[in-house]
């Protein structure tokens, strides 16, 4: 009966330990052999919008880069402070914006000013708009390589 338990055992350690080999490979994979591209800005033909995400205080824009017709990079800034439209001309919100460093995004009633570089960078969209490949710039200072490989199952400190 003991060997019986013993074996089990040391089959559940050996069965979990390839399958923690097995997810860091496939991490791996996914974040050295892809490039994050520049985000393109609003006036590139291949912008699609920009909408808040379910998660509170986050904007993401969105681009098709092929111009196949279907989305494929996101970017999601967090958003700092939001006014009404009607209490600030768009005039003074871009003065603002300018003078904070900081990007801005349009929709009456609202105006929202976000950060000016990235919070997270999501490369292969699937028609639920959630990413294949992110990666999160804890610093938020535009693309300049440290930018870090991000997945739910693999928490970076700082980042919630």
């Amino acid at each position: 009966m003991k060997v019986k338990i013993i074996f089990a055992v040391v089959w559940f350690i050996f069965v979990f330990s390839m399958q923690s080999v097995c997810f860091a490979e496939t991490q791996g994979k996914s974040s050295t052999n892809i490039q994050i591209p520049k985000e393109p800005g609003w006036k590139a033909p291949s912008y699609r919008g920009w909408e808040l995400i379910s998660i509170p205080g986050l904007i993401s824009t969105y681009y098709d880069l092929n111009l196949d017709g279907t989305l494929d990079y996101m970017v999601i800034r967090k958003m700092l402070r939001k006014t009404a439209a009607d209490k600030m001309s768009i005039k003074e919100a871009i003065e603002s914006a300018k003078y904070d460093g900081l990007t801005l995004y349009v929709s009456k009633p609202v105006i929202y000013f976000t950060s000016k570089f990235p919070l997270f960078y999501c490369i292969g969209l699937d028609y639920r708009k959630n990413c294949e490949n992110m990666w999160v710039d804890i610093e938020e200072d535009g693309l300049n390589g440290n930018e870090e490989h991000y997945t739910l199952s693999t928490q970076i400190p700082g980042v919630r």
